[in-house]
C-alpha cells in the first residue's frame, strides 16, 4: 500500500490514470517468473515510443491458476488495445479496467493468500517507473518507522543482517530499539529480563 502511495502522488503530479489489468495463466505448466518481466518490457517500450514511462506494481497469486494482479499508470489518452494485449501476454487471458477505487484495488491485490501455493523462488510482487525522487521516496516509505525519524532527508538505507541499517551516503549503522520476544516486538530496555 505504500508503494501505491507513493506512485499515486507521482501520477497525480504526472497526470496519469490507473488501470486495473489481471493476467492468468490457461494452464499452471506454463509459469515462469520472466514472462511478466516480458510483459511489462512490451508495453514500457509503446509507451517510450510516444514519450512516457510505465510506473506499475503487480501482485502474483495463485487460486485455480496463476494470475498477476497490477495497477498501471497510463497516460490518460493511452488506451489497451485489447489486440496488443493478447499479443503481449500469450500464456492465458487478460482482463482491464479503468481504476475507479485504487485503494481497494490495491487492497485486493494485498490480501497476500496464496503464498504457500507458488513456486519455489517466485516473487510475489514487484513495482517500478518512477523517477529519482519517488524511488527516493518509496526506499524512505518502505523503512521501519523509527528508522524514518532518524535518517536524514534524501539519504536512504540498506538492511544488513545481523548489524542492522546501514546509511548509503554515510556508511553509519543505525541499530532498531526494538528486540523480538514471545511477546513480540518492545522496546530493548523493556526487555531485559530483572533479577531479584
Amino acid at each position: 500500500m505504500r508503494i501505491i502511495g507513493e506512485q499515486r502522488k507521482y501520477a497525480g503530479t504526472a497526470n496519469l490514470r490507473a488501470v486495473a489489468l489481471t493476467l492468468t495463466y490457461r494452464d499452471a505448466k506454463l509459469f515462469c517468473s520472466k514472462h511478466i518481466s516480458t510483459f511489462l518490457d512490451r508495453l514500457r517500450r509503446a509507451l517510450k515510443r510516444l514519450g512516457h514511462s510505465l510506473p506499475y506494481i503487480w501482485v502474483l497469486e495463485r487460486a485455480s491458476q496463476f494470475h498477476y494482479h497490477l495497477i498501471l499508470w497510463l497516460p490518460r489518452n493511452y488506451i489497451l488495445d485489447p489486440a496488443k494485449l493478447a499479443k503481449w501476454w500469450t500464456w492465458g487471458s487478460t482482463w482491464v479496467e479503468s481504476c475507479r477505487s485504487v485503494k481497494a484495488w490495491g487492497r485486493y491485490m494485498a490480501k497476500f493468500d496464496s503464498i504457500q501455493t507458488l513456486p519455489k523462488g517466485a516473487r510475489l510482487y514487484g513495482y517500478g517507473g518512477l523517477d529519482d525522487a519517488g524511488t527516493l521516496a518509496l526506499s524512505r516509505a518502505t523503512l521501519p518507522r523509527w528508522l524514518q525519524g532518524l535518517l536524514p532527508a534524501g539519504h536512504r538505507a540498506r538492511r544488513c543482517p545481523g548489524v542492522g541499517w546501514a546509511d548509503m551516503t554515510t556508511g553509519e549503522i543505525y541499530r532498531s530499539p526494538y528486540v523480538w520476544t514471545p511477546r513480540g516486538a518492545v522496546l530493548a530496555t523493556a526487555s531485559r529480563p530483572t533479577y531479584h
